[in-house]
């Protein structure tokens, strides 16, 4: 096998077929309490950008907006309405007398548009997707919104980037005792001569290294049999040049099924702070996507992934303080093991942010009107920790809380 960079691999995608319209949109209730003012609303931001998670056939919120549709969706993985627009339509739609949503794409990103909202959420545009538009200004003024506190983002910057710098939440879920793919960590540039040495004493036959910041996708990554690169020492050498501008790495070994295929995962989603579902993906059939059948696997696999999500909470804060997650996907990696009890095994892969795909459309319930509920309090609790809420933010958070009931 000769040694050679990872093809991207794509966010999973298949429609599911839609038997019948979902309900439609709740109609908002009316309260008594006085909206914090005539005409006043709070404006809330939600970054946008996803050509690949479209939502069930038929579902869409009749005022999508023209200009977030994406027609003739090649470069996507189907269809023209998605769950990042949709989830910010649903909110609107819920609470209309309350809230003016904020709709944007990467290009309306900047500090002074985040600011003029009361609060903004992230599920898409982030620093990663900023990177890949290869525009160096751009990047830095997304990276600058990210961290400025004046622009009041979700996720919080510590807590965006605890997960983003994978070696964080990794060495955490390992000192937890939570089973994950052996690593070697790589924090101070990439050496190709310290790194085979590593990879030889640890004796594995074929390895796989990947940037651990601001990456997904594949993007970056290579792999192939140690003998490869031994053999021929200016393949990681090159690779080394490729990616200087990069601290960190991980470093790990193939880990395949016993038919040679790369593992499959069971991606596991939590929604408010609780476990709300999970998905199958193939390690390497695309089109094998679907929800994850009850069973043992199922079981191992939320059991696993609610482990770890203890481990998110220690790090998801809000103005210094604790705070329940708006949306987690924890994936986790499994392979079939005879050795074990059940017949295989499980681990951690990866921990993601909202900004991922949620995988619409293999989903139980109908997740944009889940989102939007649980979008709508966390948004509500946001503002509620800010320090500088004014008065008229109080008002209608007193509206919010006649209609939800306390937090």
């Amino acid at each position: 096998m000769v040694a050679k960079k990872t093809a991207m691999k794509k966010p999973v995608m298949k429609a599911k077929k839609v038997t019948a319209m979902t309900k439609k949109f709740a109609k908002a209730k009316v309260s008594k309490v006085s909206a914090g003012g005539k005409g006043f609303k709070i404006k809330i931001g939600i970054l946008t950008g996803k050509n690949f998670d479209p939502i069930p056939v038929g579902t869409q919120d009749p005022k999508y907006p023209d200009k977030f549709k994406f027609k003739n969706n090649r470069e996507g993985w189907g269809g023209q309405f998605h769950i990042d627009v949709s989830v910010g339509l649903k909110m609107a739609a819920l609470h209309p007398d309350l809230f003016e949503i904020d709709l944007m794409t990467g290009k309306d990103i900047t500090q002074a548009r985040l600011k003029k909202n009361h609060v903004n959420m992230n599920f898409w545009y982030d620093v990663g997707v900023a990177m890949l538009q290869k525009d160096k200004k751009h990047t830095k003024e997304v990276m600058a919104a990210h961290k400025n506190p004046d622009c009041r983002m979700w996720p919080s910057w510590e807590y965006y980037d605890w997960v983003l710098y994978k070696p964080n939440y990794m060495k955490q879920c390992i000192k937890a005792g939570i089973p994950m793919i052996d690593t070697i960590f790589i924090e101070d540039g990439f050496d190709p001569k310290n790194v085979l040495k590593q990879v030889q004493a640890k004796k594995w036959d074929k390895f796989f290294v990947k940037p651990a910041h601001y990456t997904f996708f594949g993007a970056g990554a290579i792999h192939g049999k140690t003998q490869d690169f031994i053999d021929n020492p200016s393949l990681l050498a090159n690779y080394a040049k490729e990616n200087k501008s990069m601290k960190a790495f991980l470093v790990q070994p193939y880990t395949l099924k016993p038919n040679g295929k790369v593992f499959d995962e069971v991606r596991n989603f939590f929604i408010d702070g609780e476990w709300a579902y999970s998905v199958y993906t193939d390690g390497t059939d695309y089109e094998g996507v679907y929800e994850q059948p009850p069973g043992a696997v199922k079981d191992a696999c939320k059991e696993i992934a609610c482990r770890c999500y203890k481990e998110v909470l220690k790090a998801a804060k809000w103005q210094g303080k604790p705070i329940k997650t708006l949306m987690n996907r924890i994936d986790v990696g499994v392979v079939p093991d005879k050795s074990k009890p059940k017949g295989f095994r499980v681990f951690i892969n990866e921990i993601e942010l909202e900004m991922t795909t949620w995988l619409a459309r293999y989903v139980p319930f109908n997740l944009c009107d889940r989102m939007g509920e649980a979008a709508t309090k966390k948004a509500r609790e946001l503002l509620t920790g800010l320090l500088k809420s004014g008065r008229k933010v109080k008002q209608v958070l007193e509206v919010l809380e006649e209609r939800l009931g306390p937090l």
